[in-house]
């Protein structure tokens, strides 16, 4: 129960003191009361008489002439033209998939013809004339170009069916 006392009265004169700092700083405080007392130290020391007027026109305003009508905006001269030849980009190569085959090991082998030459033999990861073999599944093959992706499939391509066999 003491303790309660204590700590209650302890706070409470904890607000009193917060409260009575608050009325004194912020509530009671004239923010002019500094410059009067500034005015009445120079009037102490005999300081009263103001400082001489000067024209805040310079002379590098009147030497450089920075405010005359006669001024004008000067063109800046024009940069001579660097032609630069075209150099045209490079063409996509003409690429065509012949076939995908499942080799010995398991893995799909694509053949792809590229530039109509005859077709090669490409794993995932072989590279031919700039042309790498990125993935490849049993109906498609996506190749890197550049930065271009090219997604090649057998979709398209119909199977004929052999007559000679039986069904």
């Amino acid at each position: 129960m003491i303790r309660k006392a204590f700590m209650i009265t302890l706070l409470s004169v904890l607000v009193m003191y917060l409260a009575w700092n608050f009325y004194s700083t912020a509530i009671k405080y004239d923010p002019l009361a500094s410059a009067g007392s500034v005015q009445k130290d120079e009037r102490a020391f005999g300081l009263t008489a103001l400082p001489k007027y000067v024209k805040a026109w310079s002379k590098d305003i009147h030497a450089k002439n920075l405010f005359s009508p006669s001024r004008t905006y000067l063109e800046p001269r024009p940069f001579p033209q660097v032609t630069v030849p075209f150099i045209p980009p490079p063409q996509r190569p003409q690429l065509v998939l012949k076939g995908i085959v499942l080799d010995t090991f398991g893995d799909f082998t694509g053949l792809i013809e590229v530039n109509q030459a005859r077709a090669v033999p490409m794993r995932k990861g072989d590279k031919v004339e700039d042309v790498e073999l990125i993935d490849i599944s049993s109906r498609q093959v996506v190749l890197k170009w550049n930065a271009e992706r090219i997604i090649l499939s057998l979709d398209k391509t119909r199977t004929i069916n052999n007559p000679g066999m039986p069904k």
